[in-house]
């Protein structure tokens, strides 16, 4: 179930920003894709209260300390 929430999460954001869902779960680092990659983390984490390991599982297979990072660069941005 959650995982199922994550990935609309990933959908909605790869509409947004107007790249593909594979680009977001995948392991491209160009700023236009990590950018709503980082968001896709915050927005698990905060609207979700989904674990981390959860969310790296679900965006490609990450670990915990990347979507830390990544929801830490998100909220300094």
């Amino acid at each position: 179930m959650l995982e199922r929430q994550i990935r609309e999460l990933i959908w909605e954001t790869a509409a947004k920003y107007k790249i593909s869902t594979a680009l977001l779960t995948g392991h491209n680092r160009r700023r236009e894709v990590i950018w709503p990659r980082f968001e896709v983390m915050w927005r698990a984490r905060h609207e979700l209260n989904a674990p981390y390991q959860t969310i790296g599982r679900v965006l490609g297979g990450r670990d915990h300390s990347t979507i830390m990072h990544g929801i830490k660069r998100y909220e300094n941005r």
